[in-house]
């Protein structure tokens, strides 16, 4: 006798970045960017982050195929004007353009001519500074990963499906060379956590369009979660070698602005950053002395690498713990999206819980119900202090 056919069975499929830690920096955001689509159909990432991955991707294959001697030019067509003529293959305005167009035919575009200037800045340091030491060790670049993992909801509560799908991108490093290269940043910060690297193991590499958190921030952790993650997912594809070492590169770190240098300035001071300056040396002097609205200080090269590289130990505990905490996001993503359902309510079910940069980049300030929302919107007045 034949079995009754099943139905069929919807797995939910998850970014790790677009969806998982969009999600821990504000749920009611995600939701509201994700429209009516759970999981969402593309996923939810800053114009800023994805132009910065672009430009990197794009540059490390020019690099690969035609090695152009560093340091690059970066030709920039201005905004909203027709690009100038006669640039390189490799010059970076080039390089941008077409990230640019690749990102705004996906409905993605930057949210000022500010934050288009920044990013184009930020991308000539990364790929002028991060380039010629990162670019020797790539194995893989862009390699696309992915994996499964149980879906268990809480009681009285249905789960879509037994399954969740995850997926990620990352620049895979070989253990080999980054053992045998001296005088490189990037090799220096992954021996240091672990100083004898297996042969044939890996190293993972991610870009972040951000300063480098301050340790007792949940950025700080939610970072080394995600590397662990990838590892995870890395050693699910066919064939992996096991992953070692993770390593974010902060891209803020290599010209921080006003903002991320006062951050810094609070973070030497009140011992909240694992990197500071030598004591004595001229970043320290030029640390100290800078006041808000004064000229960002240039701070050595040395010092701004070490900000902006930061490399975390793989180990089969760390990534367990990693796993835990990842799956607990996602039963946190379908109860919210159940509740909605249920009750047709959206505001009601969905954590709004972003800090203020989050808030003041966000459409939805303006009827969010958090605290941060509040001080993001224009005309925003503190409450009086209270009175004995």
């Amino acid at each position: 006798m034949l079995e009754r056919r099943r139905e069929r069975e919807l797995v939910p499929n998850y970014s790790l970045t677009g969806d998982l830690l969009s999600f821990m920096r504000c749920g009611l955001q995600y939701r509201y960017q994700n429209g009516s689509a759970l999981p969402p159909s593309r996923p939810v990432q800053m114009w800023f982050g994805e132009f910065i991955h672009g430009v990197m991707e794009t540059a490390y294959r020019l690099w690969k195929s035609s090695p152009p001697a560093f340091p690059w030019p970066c030709t920039k067509t201005p905004y909203n004007a027709n690009p100038p003529s006669n640039r390189a293959a490799h010059d970076i305005g080039v390089i941008g353009d077409v990230v640019e167009a690749t990102l705004a035919a996906a409905g993605k575009n930057p949210r000022s001519r500010d934050l288009r200037d920044s990013a184009y800045e930020r991308a000539e340091r990364a790929v002028n500074e991060i380039g010629p030491q990162l670019f020797p060790l790539v194995q893989s670049a862009e390699e696309r990963v992915i994996g499964t993992r149980p879906l268990t909801m809480p009681a009285g509560m249905k789960a879509r499906a037994r399954m969740y799908e995850l997926h990620g991108i990352m620049d895979v490093l070989s253990s080999v060379t980054v053992g045998a290269t001296g005088n490189n940043a990037l090799c220096d910060a992954v021996r240091a956590v672990v100083p004898n690297l297996p042969s044939g193991a890996e190293i993972i590499v991610d870009y972040k369009g951000a300063a480098r958190p301050s340790t007792n921030h949940p950025y700080w952790k939610q970072g080394d979660w995600q590397l662990q993650m990838y590892a995870w997912l890395r050693s699910k594809q066919p064939n992996a070698a096991p992953v070692v070492a993770g390593v974010l590169i902060y891209i803020n770190e290599l010209a921080l602005g006003q903002a991320g240098l006062g951050e810094l300035q609070r973070d030497v001071k009140h011992g909240r950053t694992d990197v500071k300056p030598v004591p004595g040396s001229r970043d320290d002097y030029l640390l100290r002395t800078w006041t808000p609205g004064a000229q960002i200080p240039a701070f050595s090269l040395e010092f701004r690498m070490q900000r902006a590289i930061r490399a975390v130990p793989i180990t089969d505990p760390s990534m367990t713990a990693a796993l835990a905490e990842f799956d607990k996001v996602v039963v946190d993503i379908e109860s919210c999206a159940a509740r909605e359902a249920q009750h047709g309510k959206i505001m009601a079910h969905w954590p709004a819980g972003g800090d203020d940069p989050t808030c003041d980049a966000c459409d939805f300030r303006h009827f969010c119900p958090s605290p941060a929302a509040a001080r993001a919107k224009p005309g925003y007045q503190p409450p009086a202090p209270d009175t004995p």
